[in-house]
């Protein structure tokens, strides 16, 4: 009679490697529940040229907040939109000398940051603009000058009529739009995609089929509109209401905004990000819908190198899409952080690629609803 160990089966040897691949998961991203924690925003406007940790993330704990004034990123003059990573606050961090046994880092894969250098907002009571358009004004009847085509142009790719938007040049650019066109053909085509803030133009004019004269120019343009704007400070996780938001009569200066107009659809929901009063709320700016509840069972996946170990966990807390949360292992009791991926899912990696293991695991989760 053949004497089997049951303990050398392969279901046995596949239970061991798996319980093994577990504790490797929980010693490489495994931290346990603490105190005091930096959860970092989805999306954030500062003022200044600098960008601090208090500003980009909620702080808890004395741990944390003693490093509320650490800066994180140096902005400069622009008013480009800026990315701050998990990973570039985890390096700062370090460098300032946390106690990572004292703290934990969550929150969003990463922070946009805007500068916000002057007011969006225009008075609703006057009507005026807080930012005129002095550098070149817009004549309404200037359709047969070069000038006039520009805009015509910038009007239109903007969705917008000629009295919606406010174009201003520098003045070499002003010189080079007051070019007799009388007897030429003119091509203006725009260089960039973007509709608003600046937009790069190249104009060339003909006499015949020759071309006389080709430049490009810059406009700044703005375009004018009722959107929605918090009427008071708002913080994150507050909810919108008809107490604090109002329409507006704004001023959008970037193709990267995307205002609310209709307040119904930003009543009852999260911000996503703190605001302070008179502040344009963005898409952004609302948090989007919670995929995991705490306390949800969810299905979570790790990847190591070319294999894939999925498992139960308990949600610690609330979580969006992208959003790294606590997760909780109902047998060992340990901790760890996860991306949330889905309704009910999330991800861990070790030794791969983030956006790679969110791929493949929403290609999972699409099969798995197939079958």
């Amino acid at each position: 009679m053949l004497d089997i160990d049951p303990n050398n089966t392969p279901s046995a040897t596949l239970r061991r490697m798996l319980i093994l691949l577990l504790a490797a998961l929980v010693l490489a991203f495994g931290l346990v529940a603490r105190a005091d924690s930096v959860h970092l925003y989805d999306q954030i406007g500062v003022k200044g040229a600098t960008v601090t940790l208090g500003e980009i993330a909620e702080l808890k704990g004395q741990a944390a907040l003693k490093h509320a004034d650490l800066v994180v990123m140096e902005l400069g003059d622009g008013r480009d939109e800026k990315t701050i990573t998990l990973s570039t606050v985890s390096k700062a961090l370090d460098k300032a000398g946390v106690n990572w046994g004292l703290v934990s880092l969550r929150g969003f894969n990463e922070c946009r940051v805007t500068r916000l250098i002057e007011p969006e907002v225009v008075n609703s009571e006057s009507g005026q603009a807080v930012s005129a358009n002095v550098e070149t004004p817009i004549g309404l009847n200037t359709s047969l000058t070069l000038r006039g085509m520009v805009e015509e142009l910038l009007a239109e790719r903007a969705g917008a009529t000629l009295d919606q938007i406010q174009v201003s040049y520098s003045a070499r650019d002003a010189k080079l739009l007051d070019t007799p066109i009388l007897s030429k053909s003119v091509e203006i085509e725009p260089t960039m995609l973007n509709t608003l803030g600046n937009v790069p133009i190249a104009v060339r004019l003909y006499e015949g089929q020759r071309v006389v004269e080709s430049f490009t120019i810059t406009a700044k343009v703005k375009c004018v509109m009722l959107a929605v704007v918090s009427s008071q400070r708002i913080a994150r996780g507050d909810r919108y209401s008809r107490d604090n938001v109002e329409v507006r009569e704004c001023i959008v200066d970037s193709s990267d905004i995307t205002p609310i107009t209709d307040p119904s659809l930003v009543y009852g929901q999260q911000a996503s990000m703190s605001l302070n009063a008179d502040q344009l709320i963005t898409v952004r700016a609302v948090r989007p819908p919670v995929l995991i509840k705490r306390g949800d069972l969810v299905t979570v996946r790790c990847f190591i190198g070319g294999l894939i170990v999925k498992t139960v966990g308990i949600a610690k807390q609330d979580g969006a899409l992208d959003e790294v949360i606590e997760i909780k292992n109902d047998t060992t009791h340990e901790t760890y952080l996860a991306t949330v991926t889905g309704s009910k899912q999330a991800v861990v990696s070790v030794g791969g690629g983030a956006s790679e293991s969110r791929s493949v695991a929403a290609a999972d989760t699409d099969q798995e609803a197939v079958n």
